[in-house]
Formats: C-alpha cells, structure tokens, sequence
C-alpha cells in the first residue's frame, strides 16, 4: 500500500472518530451547574428582571403575540420572547417576556399615578404563572410568563424570588385571603396596587368598577352595583 492511501486511510479513521466523539457529546443532555444563572431584563431595561438561580439558558427567540387563560381572566401578550433553559438534572422548561403599550390592556389607568400589576396562573393546557405590570413612569407594560411544567412553585416564590419585587410593596393576589388596597414600596420610593379581577373589584372598589368598566358586560355584576346605588 502506497504511503499516500494509508494517509487518506488514517484522515478517514480520524475523521469517523471525530464524528463519533461529536454524537456521543451531543447525546447528553445539557444541565446546568450549581453556579449557573438565568438572568433576563424584560423589555431590555431594569424596570422588571427574572432571575432563575441553577439554570443554563439555551436559546432565545421572538415569537408571534398569544395570550394565556388565567385565574384573572385571558392575559394577551406582545412582542415577547421565549426563553429555554434546563436545569441541574438536564429538565428543559421556559419562560416568556414581553414589554408594550399601556393601549393593550384594559385594566391599566393612566390617570393614577401607582404602578398597577396583576398576579395570577394559568387555567388552560399550560401549567405556569403570570405576572403583569403597568409602571406609570415608564409608560409601558411588563410581562412575564414562567412555565411550571417540570417544577411548581408558590406565588411568593414567583414574585419575591424569581422576580426580585418588594414584599412591603407587593402584595399576593390569590394565595392570600384578602386584596391589597395600595401599600407603600419602600424599594421605589412609589405605590403599587392589585389589580383584581371585576368580580372581586365591584365588591371591593365599586366606584372604581364603576369608573372603568361598562354596563352591560356582566348582568350579575350590573344588578350588584345597582342595588349600591350606582346607575
């Protein structure tokens, strides 16, 4: 054998275990390390952040806006990205961020100068928690998704954990027996408030239901607000 084919022989050898190498490292999943950490500003500024300790992302990509079925009703989102990521076992799961227009919701009241949020979780086929929030110096709205397919966690978690918020600022929406009227952050110097749903909100604040919302929309709820003497 000439010294030429046993030189193309031994680039062939080297090459199939090259390509053998490569499959079997691409056959593990990835997981992250102890040390490893998500971190991700919504809308690309410091207004809103999620952070997720022991997690590795892996990828990133805009998608087409959606909306979620919530505890507080449908939650449409804008402009968002999905963000994956596994964790120290190697389990993939996601989150979803989205910054827009206060124009997109219904629920946000330009006039009152609080930021104004809206804590919940999803009702339909995707296990996860939703939190969205109006912030009045900003001029826009903040939304943040995270998936609990793979491990679920409180809404304290969510909010005071993941998302890094102010407990004397924010308070919990549905794990806690009663709504917050607005209570002081000290962290921004601002005030923040619950946003209900307009069940709980034409029994809490009537005149705020009353203010915001038309007759017509739920009868239950007209027929309430009429016997307190709204027309």
């Amino acid at each position: 054998m000439s010294k030429g084919n046993m030189i193309a022989i031994l680039l062939v050898i080297i090459l199939i275990f090259g390509a053998l190498i490569a499959l079997t490292v691409l056959s593990f999943p990835q997981k992250a390390d102890d040390d490893d950490i998500v971190f991700e500003k919504v809308g690309g500024d410091d207004f809103l952040n999620v952070t997720l300790k022991y997690r590795l992302k892996i990828s990133e990509k805009d998608i087409p806006d959606g909306s979620f079925d919530t505890s507080s009703g449908v939650i449409n989102y804008y402009g968002a990205k999905n963000i994956s990521y596994v964790d120290t076992f190697g389990n993939k799961d996601y989150f979803i961020i989205w910054k827009t227009t206060t124009s997109k919701y219904d629920w946000v009241d330009t006039t009152r100068h609080i930021n104004q949020y809206v804590s919940c979780y999803l009702t339909g086929n995707v296990k996860g928690k939703c939190f969205v929030e109006y912030g009045f110096e900003e001029h826009y709205v903040y939304g943040v998704m995270v998936s609990t397919e793979v491990k679920d966690f409180s809404e304290a978690t969510f909010i005071y954990d993941i998302l890094g918020l102010n407990r004397s600022g924010f308070e919990l929406t549905y794990s806690s027996t009663s709504y917050a009227g607005g209570s002081h952050s000290s962290g921004s110097g601002g005030y923040h408030t619950v946003v209900p749903d307009r069940y709980t909100l034409s029994r809490t604040d009537p005149g705020s239901y009353y203010d915001h919302y038309e007759y017509g929309d739920n009868y239950d709820i007209d027929d309430y607000l009429e016997s307190q003497g709204y027309d």
